[in-house]
């Protein structure tokens, strides 16, 4: 990646950082996220993706190019943001108090906290936001997306407030060993670009950066139409990159 004046700027100001990735399955992988956690990129599916070691992973690559140090990673495969109907409590959802407070290790808190949670708040078709449209009426905020994601930013600023926070927005995916296959934006009933925009308005209502994937209309390569293999990683890790280092966030 060839970086401008200002993308080696904030290169610089970003560069050594304590690294910690708040997500779900797509973070995802063996040996690297919590005890008891449950995994998605582990055993066959690993070797399906091509994903095998940190260094195939999109949050590897972003924290390889910026000279990092993965502090946490705090991915839990199927979690949304929003509270999961058959749970009696908020974990292992994205707003729960256990996973907001789990990103850093001992006395070592993390300098920038890259979120990327949202896809099966999306599938599962959960009220993006509050709105006569969507017809919330009385829908507890554990149930809102945007409400859900606006107090898991306020609790990770809580407990992290030296943190940088970068959120990213959903993006589209594609499938290479199945040309036939065709995205579907509407996949839950609600099309996904009101979850990226309840992800943008959440993000900057809490003073943390969005990083906005879906605007660059690139998609990524996938086994399944929504877990990237090995390509769809590095596809991923190059956006992030530019958002991260992109004049806006100077």
């Amino acid at each position: 990646m060839n970086l401008n004046d200002n993308q080696s700027e904030n290169a610089l100001q970003l560069r050594g950082k304590k690294i910690s990735i708040f997500g779900d399955s797509i973070s995802t992988l063996i040996g690297y996220n919590p005890k008891g956690y449950n995994l998605f990129f582990t055993g066959g599916t690993c070797q399906r993706a091509g994903v095998r070691t940190a260094e195939d992973t999109w949050w590897g690559k972003v924290i390889g190019s910026l000279g990092g140090e993965l502090l946490v990673n705090n991915s839990w495969s199927g979690s949304c943001v929003t509270k999961l109907p058959n749970r009696e409590g908020l974990f292992p959802s994205g707003c729960s108090d256990e996973r907001t407070s789990a990103l850093h290790n001992g006395l070592q808190m993390p300098e920038v906290i890259i979120v990327y949670l949202g896809t099966n708040d999306w599938a599962n078709g959960i009220l993006p936001r509050y709105g006569s449209e969507f017809a919330c009426g009385e829908v507890d905020w554990e149930f809102v997306f945007e409400a859900a994601y606006c107090e898991m930013l306020k609790k990770l600023k809580h407990n992290y407030p030296a943190a940088q926070i970068f959120c990213c927005t959903l993006c589209a995916a594609y499938m290479s060993q199945n040309p036939e296959f065709v995205f579907n934006e509407n996949a839950g009933g609600i099309n996904i670009k009101e979850y990226n925009a309840a992800i943008c308005r959440a993000a900057e209502s809490q003073n943390c950066r969005p990083i906005d994937l879906y605007k660059y209309a690139v998609p990524y390569d996938s086994i399944d139409g929504t877990h990237p293999n090995k390509g769809g990683m590095s596809t991923l890790a190059d956006l992030i990159l530019r958002e991260m280092l992109g004049e806006n966030n100077a």
